[in-house]
């Protein structure tokens, strides 16, 4: 059997580059200046996306596993303050 890669409509867009990398921290800003989402790894490289629209989150996010092909397990996310972790050599 053979497999080939097709373009998924209204599937979101998926970045290559990123695959495999494990997430050290995830932050997100809502402010006057910009809106966003920062994701450090644990190579110490980190990817950010800007937003120019305004995003409420009326639900809040929840994380779930990923079991053949279904999500199970939804688990609320829950906030908390950014804390700045700096690595000393």
């Amino acid at each position: 059997m053979t497999y080939r890669t097709v373009v998924a409509k209204a599937e979101g867009i998926q970045y290559p580059e990123l695959k495999g990398k494990v997430v050290r921290e995830v932050r997100y800003a809502n402010d006057n200046e910009f809106n966003g989402d920062t994701n450090e790894f644990e190579d110490d490289t980190q990817v950010s996306f800007r937003f120019k629209a305004s995003i409420d989150l009326v639900v809040r996010p929840e994380l779930a596993t990923l079991k053949g092909g279904d999500l199970v397990n939804f688990r609320r996310l829950r906030a908390s303050p950014v804390k700045r972790c700096v690595r000393v050599k």
